[in-house]
């Protein structure tokens, strides 16, 4: 069936969220809205819907493609495979290091020089920004950088999770030298007139007029900063934590700081140097945006992390017993696999949502009706509104520009509207709802390098991003309206400030208090 032009298009990511909402399970939320669409595609055959779950589900991990000879043959999904292979590299690094006495020196050794929340979230804000290759990366390094840390200064790792994803999306769309501007410039190309400029003009422009990612940027650092605590981050608190360090854990025997440092420091260099080599044997140019654009990012992190982990073994391998070893593959391996499972689901969910119900279609094609009639000015708003929600129910950002550039591009010419503006506001609406969505990969990604669960990863930053987004679109309108990027500015950055010191002044008190 066709749900291209059918308000029915909606109704399995709004189940999905609405699920999310009331049961907190994220599993059985996205299960259920695989089962839906099931339903929706196979309603006159009751097994046709068992096997649509079934194909949605198993084409994470492999499909059948024809063959000249009339048969069908397996073919793996390596991408896939290799982030799972990821997480579960990153799970075992993790255990050797702990294992290792690595981790209670490095935070024995951090105490002495910072011994407050906001300073260990501080060391995660700055981490997310330096690391802004790609959101994947960023997501689950700095999570292993700053959660031991984070624990011993009282910080929860819900927060943590909220500075990590903060700063993945939103600092990889202001950076033109990422995956981000590689694959958003690959749009441009296409979407662009060569009349406004070529794409790297235009989104390194867009880059000073994306209130959204800026304003995340501010939110984060002011939360940290008066330590804001919403009703909804106190409810919820280290939900699903295992390896939450103790100050009794904080105690025992340490060996050397470096067993921490030297892993975790390996780790950026080996990926960084498979993301660039990867791209470069790819595209056969040196230049780095080329290299970024044809970069193989799974097949970079399983690599790469797999090298860090061998170091972390080598080195650490007189700190640990021969029994160890096991203990720490199977210890890494659970810790992962809610991730992996959330991820799977996920991942087969998106083909539903968009190739089958084609929602983000019938959005795009409703906003082009409904914009039609709006005049230039109001144009940066609607499309910040209309690609934040078709990336919110789709979970996917980078899905959301393929739809929306094109359309908003075309929009601002038909109607007069500044295009830059247009752009930034596309681009902005896109990472807004990639960031808040429950079903985006850098959501259940983030709440994995934090250790926390990912329902209640999406239930405690969904305020905050929201007052973002919120302050963002208005300053859209006044930047629209008054010709002014500046003003724009003036105002949105009033308006935040305003706000979160009224939630300073409500909310500031210590989390455990």
């Amino acid at each position: 069936m066709n749900y291209a032009d059918s308000v029915l298009s909606l109704l399995v990511p709004v189940c999905v969220i609405v699920m999310v909402f009331a049961t907190k399970r994220v599993v059985l939320s996205l299960f259920m809205g695989i089962a839906l669409g099931g339903v929706m595609m196979n309603h006159e055959h009751l097994m046709g819907t068992f096997t649509y779950i079934y194909e949605k589900i198993s084409s994470v991990l492999y499909t059948f493609e024809s063959m000249q000879d009339g048969s069908s043959a397996l073919v793996l999904k390596y991408s896939s495979i290799y982030v799972f292979g990821f997480l579960i590299v990153l799970g075992i690094l993790t255990q050797t290091i702990s294992h290792s006495g690595g981790v209670n020196a490095f935070v024995k050794w951090a105490r002495h020089r910072i011994k407050t929340p906001q300073g260990s979230e501080f060391i995660a804000f700055t981490a997310g920004i330096v690391i802004f290759i790609d959101d994947y990366f960023n997501a689950l390094t700095v999570g292993q950088i700053s959660k031991s840390l984070n624990d011993a200064n009282h910080s929860t790792r819900e927060r943590l999770a909220y500075v990590i994803d903060s700063t993945s999306a939103p600092v990889c769309i202001l950076m033109p030298i990422s995956s981000w501007g590689a694959y958003i410039l690959g749009i441009m190309h296409s979407s662009v007139p060569a009349s406004v400029g070529d794409g790297l003009f235009v989104l390194v422009h867009s880059i000073w007029s994306n209130y959204y990612a800026w304003f995340a940027l501010l939110a984060v650092f002011l939360t940290i900063y008066w330590q804001i605590n919403l009703p909804v981050m106190v409810r919820n608190k280290n939900v699903g934590v295992k390896d939450f360090l103790s100050a009794k854990e904080l105690h025992k025997s340490s060996s050397s700081v470096w067993l921490l440092i030297i892993p975790v420091f390996v780790l950026i260099l080996s990926i960084g140097f498979m993301i660039l080599w990867t791209g470069f044997k790819t595209g056969q140019q040196n230049t780095f945006l080329s290299m970024l654009k044809n970069t193989d990012t799974a097949f970079s992190l399983f690599y790469g992390g797999l090298f860090a982990l061998i170091i972390s073994i080598l080195i650490s391998i007189k700190y640990l017993s021969r029994s160890s070893f096991i203990k720490m593959a199977i210890d890494g391996i659970k810790s992962m696999l809610p991730a992996i499972l959330i991820l799977i689901l996920a991942w087969a969910i998106g083909p539903v949502i968009s190739d089958d119900m084609q929602t983000g279609v019938y959005l795009a094609n409703l906003s082009k009706d409904f914009l039609s009639e709006n005049s230039g000015l109001a144009m940066p708003m609607i499309l910040f509104g209309i690609s934040g929600f078709i990336a919110f129910a789709t979970g996917t950002s980078w899905g959301t520009f393929a739809i929306m550039l094109p359309i908003g591009v075309s929009l601002s010419i038909a109607s007069g509207g500044d295009i830059i503006l247009c752009i930034s506001s596309v681009l902005a609406g896109a990472v807004y709802g990639d960031h808040a969505s429950p079903i985006s990969d850098t959501t259940i990604l983030s709440a994995t390098g934090a250790g926390c669960s990912v329902q209640s990863h999406f239930i405690t930053q969904f305020p905050y991003a929201t007052t973002a987004a919120v302050i963002a679109m208005i300053s859209f309108g006044i930047a629209s309206f008054s010709s002014s990027i500046l003003i724009g500015y003036i105002a949105g950055i009033i308006l935040l400030v305003g706000v979160f010191y009224f939630y300073k002044v409500f909310f500031s008190k210590n989390i455990f208090s």
